[in-house]
């Protein structure tokens, strides 16, 4: 698990001695706080860290800042959002009191996640308009707050009834009250403006603790702050300094500036913050931070330092909080929030501008090397060579740098490699400058290697020569002694040849090998009995091949394991028989880009690269991540500088100077703490306790209690926030989550990620789970599926299937049965049809036949009426005759019972819906049923064509039909009843 980290403070947690140094992380407006003045800070029963600022309060978990928002629109002005903030409380029940300047008093109940003001509240009424300045709940779960000229009021929760305390009605000493505290006798101490403290009598009026001598400060003062220590009472005040009394007899002790045992910073105390240890920490407004030692009874002053980015940041400290894990939050004018965290692991600082760092020339640092006089040599990119001594760490001055004028200074101020050879003597390595051999008794230097060498790298062999890796040439074999040197260097065509020009390290493990790491061809062996190079080169198809060609780091420990560093292709430790093991990002190390290798005087392997530093112990592969976020932006290390002294302190070289650690004192246990869900998301937008979504409501209690959420199909993307409560080193925790349901296995977040998203899930039944170290949170989610999906749904869908089933098989069977009896019905009709047909077909031919007869008649007629009146023979008998067969009604009979064996029931019918029909009328629609024509019918009736038109026209009124009704449509459509 990863350890965040940025400066260095060797003594954290030792609270035998008096502190020397303290380091701070800050919080700002860029980190999300709404204000860089702090009033006030609280941690409540979940771990949160609550700001009451100059604008608005804020809610930290470690990783984020939630502004908290006014209740409504009409609210914006007056609520929460942008008011001054100057009093937070946490009752026992865990209800949040938060009190400000101007918008009264705003309470959030526990199990909720509301604020509500109580502005209107009558039990408040006396106190409206007033600043709150604190709140405390006495032995009896009784509430009482204290105000700037509103006095002291006393809440019951009970029932609601307030007591209000002022100058007029109870003897205080000033209706300006800015503190107050029960002592564990059941005193209420009460502290006002002016001298001295209020003590509240049985009878309810109060009394001053000390009188009021004449010059004597006596705990006077316009702001004070109180602090119960078991048998004392710390008193800060705004004027005349610190007090520290002993509430048995009510004597006291006094700090303020100028005295000699007990001085201060400043008289100007507004808060106090005692240590478990018995540290008693001192917010100064003006004055910065006092720590008192309870051993030494010594005060030790902290200030605000320009150059010094891991101090104080401000001098006005205006409140101060001590968390559950022993961390120091002290709010500030203008600065935000700074933390001394004291199990935070500190790394040391030394960069151009820094305090003490006045003589580094340039903020790279390239080498490191210590000499057998402890001495420590630094060497820079283009700032020369510089020494640190010893005890102090102490830059020595001058540093070493080129001078044109001086051949016997420095060949060069781009100082690349550092060595301290068996004979005591120090080589350095230039950029295109080469090799100079540093002379101690009189701090000159011997050019070796000219220019254009660049010497990157040096390794001594038990013989005593020098091998020297160069950038470009290959490497040079140097006799110290002599100077006599050689070259081996890539030959083309040579594979025993090495395998490059350009040479990143060079080193002697302790068989006397030589090992040779070059820009990108890979890992080099030097084979003494062949004269050879034997070549170790990255395989894709071979998983113990080394893990990349970039060779920048070689490193042998006191077990004899040889390590092997890349950029990008992580750590490799050497297993033999050209086999590696790998080691990488995803094994936990902090980047792939390994740099330098060294081990501590555990035995542990620290591990510098492009992102941090990774500690790695050997034996169980347990890795611990230093990344340096915070604060420097100094998590880039320089290849192969960095050197473990031998006074057990780390030294690391970066892109931004130099960090040191002493390993002995690394403070690398985890705090047990707790892990709790700290926010809950649908489409990106908190859902909070109460909150109705689309008409329903998803949480019913706030997400840190939470046992359930009941979420709909269509929330498809959703998140769970979370934090371990532990605010050293969050940006490097890592967590294990799982979805139960969803995922099959455990599975682990980046460092410093807090929020882990889902989409898409089907509906149904989940557990979500998230650990840190032995903690464990959890909540369950219940997915509600479409209404097309549930049980009941499908019920009615299998008996919507049963009813349609039945339904299909009844009018199948029907559908069966009406195909029997159409066919049935086919065979009938076929043969009544046939029926009809030869009836119709004989009516229709007796008619016609009776027609044409009666057309021959008629003609028969009209020519014998011509021959009489041609002839004049008498031929009235014939025409008498013919006359008669013309009107034979014996026809007509026949007709009848032809039609009715045809037409069924047509007469019946059409005369029970139009009874008015004559006879005539009725052989008119028979014979216009038959589709005879005009002419046809009057040859049949015996009458003209036009007097049939009149029988049409008198039979289409007798049945009622309109003028645009078809006579002719209306009698062949006319329908028979069964």
């Amino acid at each position: 698990m990863g350890v965040f980290f940025c400066v260095i403070l060797a003594i954290a947690g030792t609270s035998q001695q008096p502190y020397t140094e303290l380091f701070f992380d800050h919080l700002t407006i860029s980190d999300g706080l709404s204000h860089n003045t702090v009033h006030c800070l609280l941690q409540d029963r979940y771990g949160y860290l609550w700001a009451g600022t100059q604008h608005g309060l804020n809610k930290y978990d470690g990783y984020n800042f939630e502004v908290v928002q006014s209740l409504n629109e009409e609210e914006e002005n007056l609520g929460l959002f942008g008011a001054k903030i100057t009093a937070l409380y946490e009752d026992r029940k865990g209800n949040l009191w938060v009190g400000t300047s101007k918008n009264g008093i705003y309470y959030r109940q526990v199990h909720n996640d509301r604020f509500i003001s109580l502005n209107q509240d009558s039990a408040f009424i006396f106190i409206a308009d007033h600043e709150i300045t604190s709140f405390l709940e006495d032995q009896e779960g009784q509430i009482w707050i204290t105000t700037i000229e509103g006095g002291l009021l006393r809440y019951t929760p009970s029932d609601g009834t307030t007591r209000h305390y002022t100058q007029a009605n109870s003897g205080l000493s000033s209706d300006v009250v800015f503190d107050i505290k029960e002592d564990k006798y059941g005193t209420i101490w009460v502290a006002t403006a002016g001298g001295g403290l209020n003590i509240l009598g049985k009878d309810h009026q109060f009394q001053l603790s000390h009188p009021m001598l004449p010059n004597h400060p006596n705990m006077s003062g316009y702001r004070k702050k109180l602090l119960l220590d078991d048998e004392h009472l710390w008193v800060g005040t705004e004027g005349t300094g610190l007090y520290r009394m002993d509430i048995r007899d009510r004597s006291y002790i006094h700090f303020a500036p100028g005295l000699e045992e007990r001085p201060l910073s400043s008289n100007g105390v507004r808060d106090i913050c005692k240590m478990p240890d018995g540290t008693v920490f001192i917010a100064t407004d003006g004055g910065g931070l006092n720590v008192y030692s309870p051993d030494t009874e010594e005060i030790t002053e902290y200030r605000y330092q320009v150059k010094n980015k891991t101090g104080l940041n401000s001098d006005a400290l205006y409140c101060i909080e001590k968390d559950r894990t022993g961390n120091i939050w002290i709010g500030t004018y203008n600065g935000g929030i700074n933390i001394y965290k004291p199990r935070k692991v500190w790394f040391r600082q030394f960069a151009p501008g820094m305090t003490g760092s006045s003589t580094l020339y340039n903020r790279s640092i390239l080498a490191l090397a210590q000499t057998h006089d402890s001495v420590v040599w630094i060497g820079s990119d283009g700032g020369g060579l510089n020494r640190l001594t010893p005890e102090q760490s102490q830059f020595i001055i001058p540093p070493f740098r080129h001078q044109a004028n001086d051949k016997r200074s420095i060949a060069g101020n781009v100082v690349k490699a550092l060595f301290e050879d068996s004979r005591n003597q120090l080589w350095v390595g230039l950029f295109g400058a080469g090799l100079d051999r540093y002379k101690p008794e009189n701090q000159t230097f011997e050019h070796v290697l000219g220019p254009p060498y660049s010497v990157w790298s040096i390794a001594e062999r038990q013989n005593g020569e020098l091998w020297v890796g160069t950038m470009g040439e290959g490497i040079v074999v140097l006799d110290p002694e002599t100077l006599e040197n050689q070259y081996l260097r890539h030959e083309p065509g040579n594979p025993q040849s090495l395998a490059d020009l350009n040479i990143m390290a060079v080193y002697a493990d302790q068989s006397d090998q030589i090992w040779v790491g070059t820009t990108d061809q890979g890992l080099d062996r030097w084979v003494e009995s062949r004269k050879e190079f034997e070549h170790f080169r990255y395989n894709p198809e071979d998983p113990y091949s080394i893990s990349n060609n970039a060779i920048r780091s070689i490193f042998q420990d006191s077990q004899g394991n040889l390590w092997i560093g890349t950029e990008g292709g992580g750590l490799n430790q050497w297993l033999g028989n050209g086999r590696f093991k790998r080691i990488g990002k995803s094994q936990g190390l902090v980047a792939n880009s390994v740099m330098g290798i060294t081990e501590d005087e555990r035995g542990m392997i620290w591990v510098t690269t492009f992102e941090g530093i990774s500690r790695l112990d050997p034996e169980t592969m347990d890795i611990q991540n230093f990344d340096f976020r915070t604060h420097q932006n100094a998590n880039q290390f320089n290849q192969s500088a960095l050197l473990a002294a031998n006074d057990g302190r780390l030294f690391f070289g970066g892109t931004n100077g130099l960090n040191t650690i002493q390993t002995s004192q690394l403070n690398t246990e985890a705090f047990a703490g707790t892990i709790i869900l700290t926010d809950f998301k649908i489409f990106n937008q908190t859902i909070k306790a109460g909150q109705k979504v689309d008409g329903r409501v998803i949480l019913e209690r706030p997400i840190e209690e939470a046992e359930h959420i009941q979420l709909s199909y269509l929330d498809k993307s959703f998140s769970f926030s979370f934090s371990a409560i532990d605010y050293t080193n969050p940006m490097d925790y890592q967590y294990s989550f799982i979805m139960q349901g969803f995922d099959d296995q455990w599975q682990e977040t980046e460092a410093g990620q807090n929020r882990v998203s889902y989409t898409n899930l089907d509906p149904g039944d989940y557990t979500f789970k998230v650990k840190y170290q032995e903690q464990m949170a959890s909540i369950n989610v219940h997915i509600q599926p479409p209404f097309w999906q549930t049980s009941w749904f499908r019920v009615l869908i299998a008996l919507s299937i049963i009813c349609l089933a039945a339904i299909g098989i009844y009018l199948i069977l029907k559908r069966k049965e009406a195909v029997h009896n159409r066919a049935l019905l086919r065979l009938k009709n076929e043969k009544m049809a046939a029926e009809i047909e030869a009836k119709t077909s004989k009516l229709m031919f007796s008619t016609v036949q009776m027609a044409h007869k009666n057309e021959i008649l008629t003609g028969l007629k009209d020519d014998l009426l011509k021959v009489q009146q041609q002839s004049g023979a008498p031929l009235t008998s014939v025409v008498r005759k013919l006359d008669a067969e013309l009107r034979n009604e014996d026809h007509w009979k026949d007709f009848d019972i032809y039609f009715n064996q045809v037409d069924q029931d047509f007469f019946q019918s059409l005369l029970a819906k139009h009874p008015a029909l004559t006879q005539n009328d009725l052989r008119l629609c028979s014979l216009i049923r038959i589709n005879l024509s005009t002419k046809e019918i009057a040859f049949l009736l015996n009458i003209s064509t036009r007097a049939v038109e009149q029988g049409r026209y008198r039979l289409k009124k007798r049945l009622e039909l309109g003028k645009e009704e078809d006579l002719n449509k209306y009698i062949t459509g006319f329908k028979t009843t069964d």
